[in-house]
């Protein structure tokens, strides 16, 4: 299994609120979506936590969060999920959105930090006929709805909707294996 909904139900309307109250947040570091070789080209990031500034991210380091309008409600989603899984370091903390008929084409997530944090996911918005793809494997979800995956093995995320697709993606270290 490389994909788990591990909750329902997640009031994500304030944090939407804010995200569509500061929509000139999207794009500002465009370095996941700007190469037309990356699978998020043409896709749209708002980065909330990472590496500090003036430090080079593809190295190990602590992440640290980002002087942003929107961080202190990422928080109210992000801090409770670290509790949920018994959270013990808090890495990246990325919100993304698939514009309509775009799509995440398939891709590992390589690097020391995809490695050494496990991926969360929170659903913020999202339409019936998108899913979360593995090979053999696709999730649908609803905003609110929590998800773990595996981004060491293949996955992609097609928008074949009318509607955008935000996902608030949290990288945590746990000593808990899978979900």
């Amino acid at each position: 299994m490389n994909i788990q909904r591990i909750a329902s139900g997640v009031n994500v309307a304030p944090f939407l609120w804010e995200v569509q109250a500061n929509e000139h947040l999207w794009d500002e570091n465009p370095s996941r979506t700007d190469n037309p070789l990356s699978p998020h080209h043409g896709l749209s990031d708002i980065w909330l936590r990472y590496a500090p500034p003036g430090v080079d991210g593809s190295q190990p380091h602590a992440s640290v969060w980002y002087d942003s309008p929107i961080v202190a409600a990422a928080q109210d989603l992000v801090y409770p999920l670290m509790s949920m899984v018994r959270g013990d370091e808090l890495g990246g903390v990325l919100l993304t959105k698939i514009p309509a008929g775009m799509e995440c084409k398939p891709h590992t997530d390589p690097g020391w930090h995809a490695r050494y944090y496990q991926k969360y996911a929170i659903q913020i918005q999202s339409a019936p006929g998108q899913s979360f793809n593995f090979d053999n494997e696709a999730l649908v979800t609803r905003p609110g709805d929590v998800f773990w995956f595996d981004n060491s093995q293949t996955h992609w995320v097609p928008n074949p909707t009318l509607h955008e697709r935000m996902t608030l993606i949290v990288c945590i270290k746990t000593n808990r294996k899978g979900p």
